[in-house]
């Protein structure tokens, strides 16, 4: 079973307000919508119940978060909407935890050692040594050269170890919405936390890189990642692109694309009564016209495409419908 198949079932669920895989010690990825002020409520339960958690709740300004372990590595946490019960909100996350657990989730970025931990065994060092130590009378000391003296001009600059880097290891290569994306040389490199790589594709993309590495599974394309993430194509692919020059992905992209591969879309169209429809709901439903994607209706109106999305999940199969064309046909 697939990982987004199986986040789909909270993707689409209209109760759910976010969602994250996070790591035991609370490291967010995948996250969708999930605020970041309720991140150290949740740090903090994972923190008191550690391994011995299997499905918690706590309650915090946005609504009811369900904490569920899926694995010893990985915890899913789930928001519900604040006015949404306590019960229905625990079965619904065991339902979708009892999913996880037949995927093959990656193992999470390892974590280096905290440096208050390092400074810690230095302070805890014996220190009656030194306290103990008897003064003696200054000696001359002669210092004979035991080894011949080198020019600096003769040491090679082979000996001196090169400082870690990011820089394109290779040229970047031209990539279409129908390339298969894989995982290369420098992959795990790149998901290891504080380590070069790590650190510069965060501060590039922020968790959107992470996540793309999370979920490549050597089988989605280009725009099935943008899907699944509700991301832009031209986002994923400038990541992608990132990431390929760095040998952390490769990509396999089929010739036939070349000649024509058409790329669906799809257009909602509202063709309800609209003062039927919740209040906050109706900006989005109103500019679902059959002829702007969601994507850019979300963008229209300034809003996370996520909560775009819950305004028009409630309807899909009733009072709307996507209509799909290829996307060239729009101009």
């Amino acid at each position: 079973m697939k990982l987004e198949r199986v986040l789909t079932k909270l993707k689409f669920d209209e109760s759910v307000n976010g969602y994250a895989l996070i790591t035991s010690d609370g490291h967010p990825f995948l996250s969708f919508s999930l605020p970041d002020k309720v991140l150290p409520q949740i740090k903090g339960t994972l923190r008191i119940h550690g391994s011995d958690m299997k499905l918690v709740n706590t309650m915090t300004s946005e609504g009811i978060v369900i904490l569920a372990r899926v694995n010893p590595q990985w915890v899913l946490a789930v928001l519900f909407e604040p006015d949404f019960q306590l019960g229905g909100a625990l079965s619904r996350t065991k339902a979708v935890v009892d999913l996880l657990v037949q995927v093959d989730l990656p193992p999470p970025p390892a974590i280096f050692a905290a440096e208050d931990e390092v400074i810690q065994q230095v302070v805890d060092e014996p220190m009656a040594e030194m306290d103990s130590a008897i003064p003696v009378e200054p000696q001359e000391i002669i210092l004979e050269e035991t080894t011949p003296h080198v020019p600096i001009e003769s040491v090679s600059m082979e000996t001196i170890p090169a400082e870690p880097t990011d820089e394109p290891l290779q040229e970047p290569v031209v990539l279409k919405h129908g390339c298969v994306v894989f995982r290369d040389e420098k992959y795990r490199d790149s998901v290891t936390l504080d380590s070069t790589l790590n650190t510069s594709l965060k501060k590039e993309f922020a968790n959107v890189g992470i996540d793309i590495l999370l979920i490549v599974d050597e089988k989605m394309t280009i725009y099935r990642l943008a899907e699944h993430l509700a991301r832009p194509v031209e986002k994923i692919i400038e990541i992608v692109e990132w990431c390929i020059s760095r040998k952390v992905l490769r990509v396999e992209c089929p010739e036939e694309q070349e000649i024509g591969q058409k790329e669906i879309i799809e257009l909602p169209l509202f063709e309800g009564n609209i003062d039927k429809a919740k209040k906050k709901h109706r900006p989005v439903l109103e500019l679902c016209d059959g002829k702007r994607t969601l994507q850019e209706i979300a963008t229209e109106l300034g809003i996370p495409y996520f909560e775009a999305l819950q305004c028009v999940v409630p309807y899909r199969g009733k009072t709307v419908k996507f209509i799909r064309i290829d996307k060239s046909s729009r101009y």
